[in-house]
């Protein structure tokens, strides 16, 4: 998973990839933290707000390579009724 983040904290632009562990390390006040709670706060809130349907197509790569990609322009169509729900 990548995230990408900009103007937080003292980051003025970063790309993390994240993996099964991810380290991330740098100097004291270099917005490490920041971009921990971010990733955390993304994570829970789509976690415990929304629910996508990821079609069979996306889960069998997964299961059977163990990453897919999903990019999410491709669920902004269903927007609303993921809102809704």
């Amino acid at each position: 998973m990548k995230m990408t983040v900009n103007n937080l904290g003292p980051i003025k632009q970063a790309e993390l990839t994240l993996g099964e562990l991810t380290i991330i390390c740098g100097g004291n006040n270099t917005g490490k933290t920041y971009a921990t709670y971010a990733l955390y706060g993304f994570l829970t809130f789509w976690h415990e707000h929304f629910y996508i349907n990821i079609s069979d197509d996306k889960i069998q790569p997964l299961l059977n390579e163990g990453s897919v990609d999903l990019d999410i322009r491709d669920y902004i169509k269903d927007t609303s009724n993921i809102l809704h729900d």
